[in-house]
């Protein structure tokens, strides 16, 4: 009996080691639909202390502050943009709060030093062709809090306006400025609150504290800049986190322009939670094709995880199998139609409410700007393997994975782009513990395509130093084999980008 055990304990063994086969069809013709936004970060403009960590937990008001370079220190702003250009960096959210520009009624300020950070942060982008969603995260103004939230600084900063109607006329004037005024092209979206609908973490709250309504939001920003002749589409509801679409709660379509939502909770679809991969993929194609019904656009504005730990320093957001698990979602995404993808966050002290940062610009020890920016381990480099090679206004092929996995297993997952210019890119995620011998099938493909190979495996797990480099070029005519390691992500590309090229932002 203990022979017969052992032998099937030595088959199990050694089934688990043995690859898995998987087959990926792509149909290399025509892009099944352009995404009209792209990958990129969170940059924040708002360099005031806003109210501290909860007792064991996270910062009142997240992490949208703090751990950018003073207005005037050229050195570390243009080693910042260096960073995101390397990234490929085409398509970031950039937050704000009203305080920083209308800090009392009517009194508007276009010159403090965080205004002129936003100014730097624009110049670039535009100077680089990034597309920006503009965000206004919360009001944290006294003169226009609920009655009771003034005084207390945690309500006021989670305080919905009390005046809709000066608070929109506020937010007019400042996109005026920006768009008409300093001339700004890169702004293409504007979203007026961060996460409102929730009675207990909400930036749109009432004396209560409880959710106060949103859509007359909505409405009078879109009635104030249509009389500004600012035709710029707002973007929401920015509901997190990731709710399933309900037809009948969407009583604001008339006003926006481009749907958003925020995900943190998705976790593998072989661990327990809020909801998995899997089911995440679902709504995010259930909200695609409600937006791109009504010809808008659906992007997640923020992304992250909390599965593998997340709280004050704490470096789980950060992590080799949180890296993953978002390039895994972004994967999935991209197949069902998302527009866009902005990861929480580009910069983040990182000792606020745990280390999302990919650029490392703070000394959580010391509690000053580190004097060189670094990567930050595995989350950089995790999301570069996505973003360096795909330009805006890429097309998605329509892909489909075969592979004997269950329900509750964690799955090898693949999409693939082609370039306004017909460059192809394919990203296949193994999110699996087995490596996966592949065939990868382009069909319709116009013609032979030379492709090379990048690849992250789990042996680049918390390096501070990790060369992308190209591997060896693939002669393809209409499909390729490989093995593709587990806990890995590797990208075939017409591009060849050597490890100190920049990212491709616009195929120009």
């Amino acid at each position: 009996m203990r022979c017969i055990y052992l032998l099937c304990l030595c088959a199990t063994i050694g089934w688990a080691q043995q690859p898995v086969p998987v087959r990926i069809h792509i149909a290399a013709g025509a892009p099944v639909y352009t995404m009209r936004g792209g990958i990129g970060a969170s940059f924040h403009v708002i360099a005031a202390e806003l109210p501290g960590r909860k007792e064991g937990g996270d910062s009142w008001s997240g992490s949208a502050w703090g751990g950018n370079p003073n207005p005037d220190d050229d050195r570390h702003w243009q080693e910042l943009f260096k960073h995101a250009e390397w990234l490929g960096v085409d398509w970031c959210r950039v937050e704000l709060e009203q305080h920083i520009y209308e800090p009392r009624r009517g009194v508007f300020d276009w010159d403090n030093p965080e205004m002129q950070v936003l100014y730097r942060i624009l110049d670039w982008a535009d100077r680089r062709g990034v597309d920006v969603f503009l965000q206004q995260m919360w009001g944290d103004v006294a003169w226009n809090a609920y009655p009771g939230n003034a005084e207390d600084r945690v309500k006021r900063l989670r305080s919905a306006p009390h005046s809709i109607p000066d608070w929109a006329q506020g937010l007019g004037e400042l996109v005026q400025h920006l768009v008409q005024v300093k001339g700004y092209k890169c702004i293409r979206w504007v979203s007026v609150a961060n996460e409102p609908g929730h009675d207990d973490f909400s930036w749109w709250q009432d004396s209560n504290m409880k959710s106060a309504p949103f859509t007359p939001g909505l409405k009078a920003v879109r009635e104030e800049f249509d009389r500004r002749g600012l035709a710029l589409p707002i973007s929401g509801p920015d509901w997190t986190d990731l709710p399933d679409l309900k037809p009948a709660e969407v009583d604001f379509d008339a006003y926006i322009g481009a749907y958003d939502l925020h995900s943190y909770n998705a976790v593998m679809d072989s661990m327990d939670g809020s909801y998995n991969l899997t089911e995440a993929e679902q709504r995010m194609a259930r909200w695609a094709r409600w937006a791109h019904a009504r010809n808008k656009p659906f992007f997640l504005s923020e992304f992250g995880t909390m599965a593998f730990g997340w709280g004050n320093e704490d470096a789980g957001p950060a992590c080799y199998q949180s890296g993953l698990k978002n390039a895994s979602l972004i994967v999935r995404g991209i197949n069902v139609g998302v527009d866009g993808f902005n990861r929480w966050s580009f910069t983040n002290r990182g000792d606020l409410d745990g280390q999302w940062q990919l650029v490392r610009t703070w000394d959580i020890d010391h509690n000053r700007l580190l004097d060189a920016f670094t990567p930050q381990p595995n989350a950089y480099y995790q999301f570069a393997m996505l973003s360096r090679f795909l330009p805006k206004h890429s097309g998605v092929l329509a892909t489909r994975v075969e592979a004997p996995f269950t329900e509750r297993d964690r799955k090898l997952v693949a999409t693939a782009l082609r370039t306004p210019k017909g460059n192809l890119t394919v990203l296949v995620v193994n999110e699996s513990y087995r490596a996966a011998d592949a065939t990868i099938e382009l069909e319709h493909l116009p013609a032979p395509m030379r492709f090379v190979r990048y690849s992250l495996t789990k042996d680049a797990e918390d390096k501070a130093d990790v060369k992308l480099r190209p591997e060896p070029t693939l002669e393809v005519r209409k499909d390729l084999t490989d093995r593709i390691p587990p806990l890995s992500i590797v990208v075939y590309s017409t591009y060849c980008l050597n490890p100190e090229d920049p990212g491709l932002i616009t195929e120009e």
